[in-house]
C-alpha cells in the first residue's frame, strides 16, 4: 500500500510540475505541503481546491464566450459540445484514476485529472473567445 501511495504522490507531483512548466508559471505550488506530507486527506483537500479553482475559471470563460457569441445557433452548438466534453472528461478521469491502484488515492487522482482537463478546456474556450474578440475589433 505504501508503494501505491508513493507512486500516486510521484504522479501527482509530476502533473503539478509539468502543468506549471507548460504554463510558464513560477508561482509556488499550493499543494507542495500536501505532497511532502503524503497525507491522503491533505492531497484530497488540495486536489478538491485545484478542481474548484479550475471550474470557476472555466465557468467564467464559458459565460464570457456565450455573451460575445450573439448567435443562438452558435450558443446551442457550444452548449452541446460542452455537455459532451463534460461527459468525456468525467469518464476519462474515472478511467485514469483507476491506475492509482485503488484505495484512497483514487479520489485525489480523479480530482487532479478533472482539474487538468478543465484547465485545458478553459484554454480552448479562451482561444475561441479571443477569435470572436478579434473579429469584432476588440
Amino acid at each position: 500500500m505504501k508503494a501505491l501511495t508513493s507512486s500516486a504522490l510521484i504522479i501527482a507531483s509530476l502533473f503539478i510540475a509539468l502543468s506549471g512548466f507548460a504554463q510558464g508559471q513560477k508561482k509556488p505550488d499550493p499543494c507542495a505541503k500536501a505532497y511532502e506530507s503524503g497525507v491522503t486527506a491533505d492531497l484530497v483537500d488540495c486536489s478538491a481546491k485545484k478542481l474548484s479553482e479550475a471550474d470557476l475559471e472555466l465557468n467564467k470563460t464559458y459565460r464570457q464566450l456565450v455573451s460575445k457569441m450573439g448567435d443562438k445557433k452558435w450558443e446551442l452548438k457550444l452548449r452541446t459540445a460542452q455537455q459532451a466534453w463534460i461527459k468525456y472528461r468525467d469518464a476519462n478521469c474515472d478511467y485514469e484514476s483507476e491506475f492509482s491502484g485503488g484505495g484512497s488515492a483514487v479520489t485525489f487522482e480523479y480530482n487532479f485529472c478533472l482539474a487538468e482537463m478543465t484547465t485545458t478546456r478553459t484554454k480552448e474556450l479562451q482561444r475561441m473567445l479571443n477569435k470572436i474578440k478579434e473579429r469584432a475589433g476588440e
